[in-house]
C-alpha cells in the first residue's frame, strides 16, 4: 500500500488498518447490525421479565418484527403522566425494544405477551399486538404501563401455587366427599339425568357465556377488573363475608323449600324479560327529552326563590279570597249566570257542529272546485281559448270588469248596453229540459258549443254538502246545431252581404284615416265610401 506521495505505508500503519477492520467485521458478525443504524425504541412495563433475555426475539402474528435491547427492574417511584409514562407499581420490569419498519406502528392499545419459545421452558420472546386502527399512534421511547402486558404460566407456578399441601388436603376431601355423593346418595343416577338435559342447558349456557362478553370490548375485563375489586373488598371484612354466606344459605334454602313456586317463577322469567326490555327500551328513548327538558328547566329551578318570594303576596291575597265569607258573595254574583251558561253550552253544540259540517264542505267540495281549472278535451281550444286562470281568479277578473261598466254612465244611461243582436243566419235548438224547439238569428254561422251540453256532476240532497262532489270543470267541444243562412237578395245564402258589408266598412275607414292625416285624396275616398254605402243600401234594403 502507499500513500499519495508514492511512498509504501509503514508495516504499523498497515496493521492497524487491518485490526480496526476486523474489529467492525467481528461487531457485526456478533451483534447482527451495523452501529450507525437500528430501529426504533419503545418500552414496556412487565410485571415479571421471568426468563425474558436481551436479545430474544419480538414477533407478531409469529413473524420476528424486532428484538429486546435491555431490561431494567423499576419499583413505585414512576408517576403516571399522559405522555405514556406508566403508573406507580410495586415491582416489575422495564423492557425496552427495538422494532423494524414491519412492526410500525404502534398504537396507544397495543399488548405485549410473553411467550416461551419452547414446549418445556426455555427462553421467551415477546409476542406484539400493534393494537386498533382506531386508536392514535405512539411516538417513539413511549412506554406501555402494566395494565396492557401480561406473562406466561409456568410450570413451577401452578405446582408452587395451587398444589400446596392444605390445597391438596382440599382436594382429597372433594374427591372423597364427591365419590360418596356418586355411590352412596345416588348421585349417579341424579348426574345421570343432568347429562340428558345437558344438551338444552348448554344451548343456553352459551347463549349466557356470549352475553357475558358483553357488547363493546373490553367489556368482560372490566368486568372482571371490578368484581376483583368487589371480591378484595369482601376479603377485608371476613365477619360480614361470613354473614352474607350464612345469609346466603338461608335464602337458597328458602328458595328450596318454595321449589315449585321458583320452577313457574323461572317459566315466567322470559315473558318478564321481553316486558322488561321493552320498558328499557322505552325508557331509553325518553332519556334525551328528559335530559333536554331538564337543561331547559335548570334556568326556571334557579330562579325559583325569587319567583316563590314574588308569589308569596299573591298567595296571600288568593287564601283570603278563598275565605268563607268571601267565596258565598263570589257564588251569589255567580248564581244567576250559570244558568245562562249552561243554556248557551247546550245551544252552542248545534252551531259547532254545522259550522264542523260547513268547515268540511269547504275543504271538500268548495276550496278545490274553486282551485281547478276550466280545461277541453280539445287541445287547441285550451291552447286558444282556455282559461289562464283557476276559478277563483277568473272569478275576480270577471267582478273588476263588472265593477269597471257599472261605473261608465250619465243622466242618460250607462254607457255600456247589451242589446239583442240579428243576423241572416237562423239556428235550430232543441230545449232537453222542456222538450220544446227553440230559434235563433246570428250574424254569423256557427262552429260548435263549449262546453257541450251533456249531464252534469250528480247533485244528491239527501247528503250533506261535505260529502257532495265538487264540478267536473271539464268538458268536451259540441257540434253546432241545425242552421240555415239566408240572403234577402239572393235567397240563397248571406255571405254576399258579409262581403259588401266588409268593403264599404274598410273604404270608410280609409276615409277617416286620410282625414285626420289630412291627405288630399281624403275627400275623393269620402265621396267613393258614401257611394259604396248607397249602393248597400239599394241592394239589400235599409
Amino acid at each position: 500500500m502507499r500513500n499519495q506521495s508514492g511512498r509504501r505505508l509503514p508495516n504499523y500503519a498497515i496493521g492497524l488498518i487491518m485490526v480496526v477492520v476486523l474489529a467492525i467485521a467481528s461487531y457485526v458478525a456478533f451483534t447482527k447490525q451495523v452501529p450507525w443504524g437500528g430501529g426504533t425504541e419503545f418500552k414496556a412495563v412487565f410485571n415479571s421479565a421471568q426468563n425474558l433475555r436481551p436479545n430474544s426475539p419480538v414477533r407478531i402474528a409469529g413473524v420476528e418484527v424486532g428484538k429486546v435491547t435491555a431490561i431494567e427492574p423499576v419499583g413505585g417511584d414512576i408517576a403516571p403522566t399522559e405522555e405514556g409514562e406508566i403508573g406507580a407499581v410495586q415491582s416489575g420490569a422495564l423492557v425496552t425494544m427495538e422494532l423494524d419498519e414491519d412492526g410500525l406502528p404502534l398504537h396507544e392499545d397495543a399488548q405485549f405477551k410473553l411467550r416461551p419459545r419452547l414446549f418445556l421452558e426455555g427462553n421467551l420472546f415477546v409476542e406484539l399486538r400493534p393494537g386498533s386502527p382506531a386508536a392514535p399512534v405512539v411516538d417513539p421511547d413511549y412506554t406501555f404501563p402494566p395494565q396492557q402486558t401480561s406473562n406466561t404460566v409456568q410450570l413451577d407456578e401452578i405446582l408452587t401455587g395451587v398444589l400446596q399441601a392444605d390445597t391438596r388436603a382440599n382436594l382429597q376431601v372433594f374427591l372423597d366427599q364427591f365419590g360418596k355423593a356418586l355411590i352412596d346418595e345416588g348421585g349417579a343416577k341424579s348426574l345421570q339425568v343432568l347429562n340428558r338435559a345437558s344438551p338444552d342447558a348448554f344451548k343456553f349456557t352459551s347463549q349466557v357465556n356470549q352475553a357475558l362478553l358483553g357488547e363493546n370490548p373490553h367489556d368482560l375485563s372490566e368486568l372482571i377488573g371490578n368484581l376483583d375489586r368487589v371480591i378484595r373488598g369482601l376479603g377485608r371484612n371476613e365477619g360480614a363475608l361470613q354473614g352474607l354466606v350464612t345469609n346466603l344459605r338461608i335464602t337458597t334454602g328458602s328458595f328450596a323449600a318454595q321449589d315449585v313456586a321458583l320452577e313457574r317463577a323461572i317459566a315466567e322469567l322470559p315473558n318478564t324479560l321481553d316486558a322488561g326490555q321493552n320498558a328499557f327500551a322505552s325508557l331509553n328513548e325518553s332519556f334525551p327529552p328528559t335530559r333536554a327538558f331538564a337543561r331547559e328547566a335548570l334556568p326556571g329551578v334557579r330562579t325559583t326563590p325569587e319567583t316563590l318570594a314574588a308569589a308569596t303576596p299573591l298567595l296571600r291575597q288568593l287564601r283570603l279570597l278563598a275565605q268563607p265569607s268571601e267565596l258565598r258573595g263570589l257564588v251569589a254574583d255567580l248564581r244567576p249566570a250559570v244558568p245562562d251558561l249552561a243554556k248557551l253550552t247546550r245551544e252552542t253544540i248545534p252551531f259547532l257542529k254545522q259550522t264542523r259540517a260547513l268547515s268540511s264542505c269547504f275543504n271538500n267540495v268548495i276550496l278545490p272546485w274553486a282551485n281547478d281549472r276550466i280545461s277541453s278535451t280539445n287541445a287547441a281550444y285550451n291552447a286558444d281559448h282556455g282559461s289562464k286562470g283557476r276559478v277563483f281568479e277568473e272569478t275576480g277578473y270577471g267582478l273588476a270588469g263588472i265593477a269597471g261598466e257599472s261605473r261608465s254612465g250619465d243622466a242618460n244611461g250607462q254607457y255600456i248596453r247589451v242589446i239583442g243582436g240579428g243576423g241572416t243566419n237562423t239556428v235550430q235548438s232543441f230545449d232537453q229540459s222542456t222538450g220544446e224547439n227553440l230559434a235563433g238569428v246570428t250574424p254569423f254561422p256557427l262552429d260548435g258549443s263549449m262546453p257541450r251540453y251533456g249531464p252534469k256532476t250528480p247533485f244528491k240532497p239527501e247528503k250533506p254538502c261535505e260529502n257532495q262532489d265538487p264540478p267536473n270543470l271539464v268538458s268536451s267541444d259540441g257540434g253546432p246545431p241545425p242552421q240555415e243562412m239566408s240572403d234577402p237578395a239572393t235567397g240563397t245564402n248571406g255571405l254576399p252581404v258579409l262581403e259588401d258589408s266588409v268593403d264599404v266598412l274598410e273604404g270608410l275607414s280609409a276615409a277617416a284615416t286620410a282625414t285626420q292625416e289630412n291627405d288630399p285624396e281624403a275627400e275623393e275616398l269620402q265621396e267613393e265610401a258614401q257611394k259604396d254605402l248607397e249602393n248597400l243600401r239599394e241592394r239589400y234594403g235599409s
